[in-house]
């Protein structure tokens, strides 16, 4: 019992050492908690938005036809659609930017239900980068094509954006750091480093213009009309800054 009682009192002295040796203070590490930290900030979103001019126009023409018999059909809407084709390569459009995006083959009926033939559709989509010619090689190639030929569309696109988009996107740090600035002052505090930006940018819209032509094979139809018009670029960002 002698023992252990002064084994007791061992401690307590040493502890009572360490006390005033430490100036009656728990030592700490250094204050962590002036350091920012990952919660300790703001985040805000920024849009940015530019125009730039359509350079590509996308346009979709329709081969319709019923045969009698599946060989027939199938030989004259290709043949018609050549056509088509050799009168945009005509007109300069590039075999890279021509595609066949539909072919359908299908048994037609008449009004009492009994099979009449075969119809045969075919869709050919092309680019036409020369928006100043654009009008008139669409009117070649629906001449060329004849009346089973229907333009069933087009659309204007901008490929070349990479100049856009860099504006777009100081654009929209800009109005994000505009903010984020703002929300500093009214908190009182300093707007410090840049934790993290996310960008988020759409895929670039095509702008449509729908047009339709049949049975217009007539010599010498004139060229059809094209305005491009404008097509936006807009960037959209996300930007976490400390607050100090």
């Amino acid at each position: 019992m002698k023992r252990t009682a002064a084994v007791v009192l061992v401690v307590v002295l040493v502890a009572v050492g360490a006390f005033f040796v430490g100036g009656g203070r728990a030592t700490k590490p250094a204050a962590a908690a002036d350091a920012p930290s990952a919660s300790s900030g703001v985040v805000v979103d920024g849009l940015g938005k530019v125009f730039g001019t359509p350079d590509v126009l996308r346009s979709v023409f329709g081969v319709s036809l019923r045969r009698d018999d599946v060989s027939t059909a199938l030989q004259d809407a290709n043949t018609l659609q050549n056509r088509v084709r050799g009168a945009l390569k005509k007109s300069g459009v590039a075999g890279a930017d021509l595609q066949t995006s539909n072919v359908n083959v299908s048994p037609s009926y008449d009004r009492k239900g009994r099979r009449n033939g075969y119809q045969v559709s075919e869709t050919l989509t092309a680019k036409l980068r020369d928006l100043a010619k654009a009008g008139r090689a669409i009117s070649d190639a629906v001449v060329a094509g004849g009346s089973a030929v229907v333009l069933q569309g087009v659309s204007f696109a901008l490929e070349d954006n990479v100049a856009l988009l860099a504006k777009a996107r100081d654009a929209a740090y800009a109005a994000a750091r505009a903010k984020a600035q703002r929300y500093a002052e009214l908190s009182g505090r300093r707007l410090g480093e840049v934790q993290l930006v996310t960008e988020k940018a759409p895929a670039p819209q095509d702008l449509p213009r729908y047009m339709g032509f049949a049975r217009t094979a007539q010599a010498g139809l004139s060229p059809v009309p094209i305005d491009p018009g404008t097509s936006q670029v807009s960037v959209s960002v996300t930007v976490r800054w400390a607050l100090a």
